[in-house]
C-alpha cells in the first residue's frame, strides 16, 4: 500500500475527458490538488492517458459513491479488477457503496443486511487489493445515519487499519441533519478525518465537525461562477471555492455559536 493521500479541502466532481472540467479543474495543480472521478467514468483511464484530462502530480480519487442505479449489480470483484487495470493511475479509492435501498420502506433487518452488505463488499475488496499489492490508496466508506447503523461498520476502520473514512452527504438538504449525523459518526466511531462526498454548500460546510476535513461536489459551484456567455469566470471559481473552504476551516467556531444561540 502506498503513503497517505488522504485528500484535504476542495475536491472538484469531474468527468474525465470532458473539457470544462479539463479546463477548469485538470492542470490546476496548486488550486486542486485533488480531482474526483466516478467508478462509472474510471474506464475512461483505462483507454486514455492520465495526463490528457489531469495534471502528472495531481491526486485521482476514484469514488464509488454513485446513485443507485449503478451500483445495482456491482461486486467486489468487479472494482478489484477494475483497480488492476488502472494500478499505479488511481490514487485513491473510496469503495463498496451498496447502499441501494429504500429506508422509509425498510425494517431493522433489511437496513442491518445492506450495512452488513456494504462493510463485507469492502472488506472483501481491501483484502485483494493488499494481497495484490496494488499501488491505490482504500480509505472505507461509511454507510447510514444513526448510531446503531455506525456502530457495524466500526470493523472497517480496523481491518483498513486507518481512522480516515468517507461519508456520503449527497442525499441530505438540512444541514441540521447533515450536522447531527456526521456528529454522531465522530461520537460514535472517532475518526481523524472525514471526506463529505456531495455537499458544497457554505451552510453545510459551516455545520461540519471539524473532523471533515475534505468535501467533493462541482455544479452549485459551477453555476455561481457562469456568465451570461455561458463560459466560467476563474477568479469568480476561486472565489467561491475559497469562500467554502473558509466555511470548512470556520466550522468549530459557527457550531459553538449555534449551541449558544439555541
Amino acid at each position: 500500500m502506498p503513503g497517505d493521500r488522504f485528500p484535504h479541502e476542495f475536491v472538484p466532481k469531474t468527468k474525465p475527458g470532458a473539457s470544462t472540467d479539463r479546463r477548469l479543474f485538470g492542470n490546476n495543480v496548486e488550486e486542486f490538488p485533488a480531482l474526483q472521478a466516478p467508478f462509472r467514468r474510471s474506464t475512461w483511464f483505462v483507454n486514455q492517458p492520465r495526463e490528457a484530462f489531469m495534471h502528472p502530480d495531481q491526486t485521482l480519487i476514484i469514488n464509488s459513491m454513485e446513485q443507485n442505479k449503478f451500483l445495482i449489480g456491482r461486486t467486489p470483484e468487479d472494482e478489484f479488477e477494475r483497480l488492476q487495470e488502472l494500478d499505479g493511475v488511481v490514487d485513491v479509492y473510496f469503495p463498496g457503496d451498496r447502499w441501494v435501498m429504500d429506508s422509509d420502506d425498510m425494517d431493522r433487518r433489511d437496513l442491518l443486511s445492506e450495512i452488513e452488505r456494504s462493510v463485507e463488499g469492502q472488506k472483501a475488496l481491501y483484502r485483494m487489493v493488499e494481497d495484490a499489492g496494488l499501488d491505490v490508496e482504500l480509505y472505507p466508506i461509511i454507510v447510514g445515519w444513526e448510531p446503531w447503523h455506525y456502530e457495524h461498520c466500526r470493523e472497517l476502520l480496523e481491518v483498513f487499519g486507518t481512522k480516515s473514512c468517507a461519508f456520503d452527504g449527497t442525499e441530505y438538504n438540512s444541514k441540521f441533519n447533515l450536522w447531527d449525523d456526521l456528529e454522531a459518526l465522530v461520537e460514535t466511531l472517532g475518526p481523524d478525518r472525514i471526506y463529505l462526498n456531495g455537499r458544497v454548500s457554505h451552510e453545510h460546510l459551516l455545520h461540519a465537525p471539524d473532523e471533515v476535513v475534505a468535501f467533493s461536489g462541482k455544479t452549485s459551484i459551477l453555476d455561481e461562477c457562469r456568465q451570461p456567455n455561458g463560459e466560467h469566470d476563474p477568479e469568480r471559481l476561486t472565489e467561491t471555492i475559497n469562500w467554502r473552504i473558509e466555511a470548512l476551516h470556520s466550522s468549530q467556531t459557527a457550531l459553538d455559536e449555534f449551541m449558544v444561540t439555541n
